[in-house]
C-alpha cells in the first residue's frame, strides 16, 4: 500500500469531489463541499491516496483499512468529530482509496 497526501487544500471544496465522484454525481456525501467551502481557513481541506497493488480487496478488508487509516490520522478525535469522504477508484488497474478530509473539527 502506498499512501500519499495531496499538496492541494486551499481552493474550493468543489475541485475534489468533482474529481473523486464526477461532476453529475448523484452521492449524498455532497456534504463535505459545505464544510470545506464554510471555512476561511488557508487550507480548508486535506486529500490523498491509499493505493494497493491489488485489483480489490473483499470488502471487509476496506472497511478495516480506512478506519485504521482514519484512526491514525486523527488520533483522539471522535469519528463524529470530523468529516471525510471516501472514494473507490479502479481505473488504474489497481484499488485506489481516494479521501477528502474537511480541516476543520
Amino acid at each position: 500500500m502506498i499512501i500519499k497526501i495531496h499538496s492541494r487544500g486551499a481552493g474550493s471544496g468543489r475541485g475534489p469531489v468533482d474529481y473523486l465522484l464526477g461532476k453529475d454525481r448523484d452521492r449524498e456525501d455532497a456534504r463535505l463541499i459545505q464544510i470545506i467551502d464554510s471555512t476561511n481557513f488557508a487550507q480548508k481541506y486535506t486529500s490523498g491516496v491509499l493505493s494497493f497493488a491489488e485489483r480489490d480487496l473483499d470488502e471487509h478488508q476496506k472497511q478495516q483499512i480506512m478506519d485504521s487509516f482514519e484512526r491514525v490520522l486523527m488520533p483522539g478525535i471522535d469519528k463524529d468529530q470530523y468529516s471525510i469522504l471516501w472514494v473507490q477508484h479502479q481505473d488504474k488497474d489497481r484499488l485506489e482509496l481516494n479521501f477528502v478530509v474537511a480541516n476543520v473539527e
